[in-house]
């Protein structure tokens, strides 16, 4: 393989005419495909993708639905065009026109009234990932003024995914990264065997490319059995065994086919004795307990429990029988690799489900190995060097976890969170939406003194806003971008395609313009190029051409699977755990077992099982869209045929209930609830069913979501390791109008955006 960077102009030639301009998606999509605009009298009229056809050798980043519909998203007639200022209820959405001089001072002003009043802690940060690159990403935008400006209380954790940044650091190593701790597609096709987990990257992508390499995998032998409570596209289209599983369950089910490997004698023990801490009770640190290793764990030996497939069949809805044949396939079948996506993370003890996994991987020698796989089912190769901008440290050092944001805003100090929040300062986040337990965050929300938001429409967040200001989408500046799954080895040129459309600004230059008005001359020192050049000269050899093309591929990493080189030269590369090794027992978990104070976590993988509320007896997954990237596109009525909006309920409980396909039922449980089409469907569990998360919340005239919400159902609680709980969530369905069973939420004002103003 060339270690060359090669520059590449993946579009077609231009029309007469027009000019085609090569970026790439800026959302949190889980891909990083090519986009181009096609660009006539500075408008986009048409987007294209890569037009080469596909190879493993050198793939073309094609794009997918979102990708084509960007063209309705930036020429959307409901886009921002100049600055808003709210003139009705908070949450009404109800505003006026002002110019950007009004607007930017009194975001300035109030940032200085609430931080002088009340402390930086008192100002929160919601932003997150709603314009997404390198430069113009719209969180280190926002964190870097409201460091500088003196701190702010931060949402900090990952809220798709820290259940499986925690159990990777603890597992795996601080040093370890999510990102860059599985293994790259390419090496898809070595395996036997492929267990995907609660991962379906024909849904929710998970890494441009990813499903060709998977099918490409499965014509050259690989068998592929999905674990899942539904049939997910990825499922149905290329697996060749499906096995459905209650949700928030997983951890169980994984435990007890560690189990079976182990009393069947079918793990790698050398394997284990070499690189791996926890095990067995002679591979123990010292001052660990007694009967502290995962087989006294499995076998009973610590609580008298053998974790046996008839035990794990009662907790999962697996039968005990296909729990143990799939044990033995994937420890026998050399190499398998066992691929586990977010979803099975976003639980009320996510994070064992992950740690379990990953023990997995190990007591069977998977780690490390060509075919074989960490358990983790990102990429291996992570950003390739390129930066992005630099935020700073947060001098307030406030950090509340992400999934207690409604709490956060109800309680503050009274709920032994560092501040009463004040104020809200949001870029490119939607996260009123998605949070959990929507109803909460916004009756605490009426509380605010302030708040501002950047963002290309009055979102359901921006409804609350007190300043809406017009941000410009990615079409409209320069950036750069990195495979989002750290799967692949490029890295995209984002060329701006049109001028600002309207009065958008980007939020770079806005948040340089309030610093200045607050007096903090150390914002920005540089020019968008300049920037670009510093944050990609650690890689790229040649911006000019960089630039010009559109695409830089990178050399390919040495090993395509995490952690090679810590398998073959355990010596010279030790895993940077504390003990050098594969940490099933965490001795960072064992010196700190509350590490967050949200709840205990065991040093080794363990089931804990959840509370259950007998009132709502059908378990809630919230899985994603394919016409939308969290909440980006829901108001983008074409692109939302590719995947309609329903509830997914399966035939035996819809039957239970007199509900028939296609008829508009009621989904709640004690925190809310909300409408939509029901879809009777054989491919979701029964006592399961589906609602795709990222729909706006609409509240009617009760203020009760009419558009398919999830998260008025949601709990806005953490994990002990801070990871969101999504997926531990109960509820009922009626027909549209049946038996009320739920509480009504607070009555709010129906989403109006005032159009009195001039456009």
């Amino acid at each position: 393989m060339s270690r060359r960077i090669l520059y590449e102009a993946p579009r077609v030639a231009a029309a007469p005419g027009e000019t085609v301009v090569t970026s790439t998606c800026g959302h949190n999509c889980g891909g990083r495909c090519v986009v181009n605009a096609h660009v006539r009298d500075g408008r986009i009229v048409k987007i294209s993708t890569d037009p080469r056809k596909w190879t493993p050798e050198m793939p073309p980043l094609h794009a997918c639905v979102r990708g084509f519909g960007q063209m309705e998203r930036v020429n959307h007639p409901d886009r921002l065009r100049y600055p808003l200022r709210r003139t009705g209820p908070r949450g009404a959405g109800q505003f006026e026109r002002i110019s950007w001089d009004e607007a930017l001072d009194a975001v300035a002003g109030q940032m200085r009234r609430v931080r002088d009043t009340y402390g930086a802690a008192a100002i929160l940060d919601c932003s997150r990932t709603g314009s997404l690159s390198m430069l113009h990403n719209a969180r280190v935008t926002a964190q870097r003024l409201l460091h500088r400006f003196g701190g702010c209380t931060e949402l900090w954790s990952n809220i798709s995914a820290e259940a499986e940044v925690f159990a990777v650091h603890m597992t795996y190593g601080a040093k370890a990264d999510y990102k860059s701790g599985g293994r790259e597609p390419t090496d898809y096709v070595n395996s036997r065997l492929i267990v995907m987990w609660g991962w379906s990257p024909g849904d929710g992508t998970f890494g441009t490319g990813t499903l060709q390499y998977l099918k490409l995998a499965k014509k050259q032998g690989a068998r592929i059995v999905c674990v899942d409570p539904r049939v997910t596209r990825t499922s149905h289209a290329l697996a060749d065994e499906h096995i459905f599983i209650r949700p928030s369950t997983d951890a169980a089910a994984l435990i007890a086919m560690a189990y079976v490997i182990v009393t069947e004698g079918l793990h790698d023990q050398a394997f284990l004795d070499r690189h791996v801490l926890g095990f067995d009770e002679a591979h123990l640190p010292n001052g660990a307990p007694e009967g502290a290793s995962y087989r006294s764990y499995l076998l009973g030996l610590a609580d008298g429990v053998r974790k046996t497939p008839a035990w794990a069949a009662t907790i999962t809805g697996m039968p005990a029988e296909t729990i143990r044949r799939l044990a033995i396939e994937y420890a026998t079948t050399k190499p398998a690799a066992l691929q586990c996506g977010y979803a099975p993370g976003r639980t009320a003890n996510g994070e064992q489900f992950h740690r379990a996994a990953y023990a997995l991987a190990a007591i069977t020698g998977s780690v490390g190995t060509p075919g074989g796989n960490s358990g983790v089912s990102n990429g291996a190769t992570g950003r390739g060097g390129i930066r992005s901008l630099p935020p700073g440290p947060n001098p307030a050092g406030a950090r509340v976890a992400t999934p207690l944001l409604a709490d956060l805003l109800e309680r503050g100090r009274a709920g032994g969170y560092p501040a009463d929040i004040k104020m809200v300062y949001s870029v490119g986040g939607d996260l009123f939406n998605q949070t959990p337990n929507i109803h909460k965050t916004a009756a605490a929300a009426e509380r605010l003194e302030f708040m501002v938001v950047h963002d290309h429409f009055v979102t359901p967040t921006a409804r609350y806003a007190d300043i809406v200001l017009p941000a410009t989408t990615f079409w409209e500046r320069n950036d750069v971008h990195t495979p989002w799954a750290g799967a692949g080895h490029y890295v995209i040129f984002m060329k701006q395609a049109v001028p600002p459309m309207y009065e958008c600004r980007n939020d770079f230059d806005i948040c340089a313009d309030i610093a200045r008005r607050l007096g903090i001359d150390d914002y920005s020192d540089k020019t968008e190029e300049e920037w670009l050049r510093e944050l990609t000269r650690d890689t790229i050899d040649d911006f000019e051409t960089f630039r010009a093309q559109g695409l830089a591929r990178l050399p390919a990493p040495d090993d395509a699977v995490a952690f090679a080189k810590e398998i073959r030269d355990p010596e010279r590369h030790p895993f940077s755990t504390p003990s050098g090794k594969i940490e099933i027992y965490s001795m960072a978990i064992a010196a700190r077992p509350d590490p967050y104070g949200l709840g205990p976590i065991s040093p080794i993988p363990t089931w804990v099982p959840d509370a259950h509320d007998a009132r709502y007896p059908l378990r809630l997954i919230t899985p994603k869209s394919r016409a939308r990237t969290h909440s980006i596109h829901d108001n983008q009525p074409i692109l939302m045929r590719a995947d309609r909006d329903d509830v997914w309920i399966n035939t035996a409980d819809a039957a239970a209930r007199g509900i028939v396909d296609g008829q508009p039922v009621r989904v709640f449980n004690q925190r809310g609830a909300t409408s939509l089409p029901a879809r009777v469907t054989d491919r979701v569990a029964p006592g399961v069913v589906s609602i795709k998360e990222g729909a706006w919340f609409t509240p009617g005239a009760d203020g009760e979501d009419t558009h398919g919400c999830a998260n008025v159902l949601t709990d806005d609680r953490a994990s002990p390791a801070a990871a969101a709980t999504f997926n531990t969530c109960y509820v009922e369905i009626t027909e549209h109008g049946g038996p009320e069973m739920a509480p009504k939420p607070p009555t709010l004002g129906a989403p109006r955006h005032s159009r009195d103003a001039p456009r």
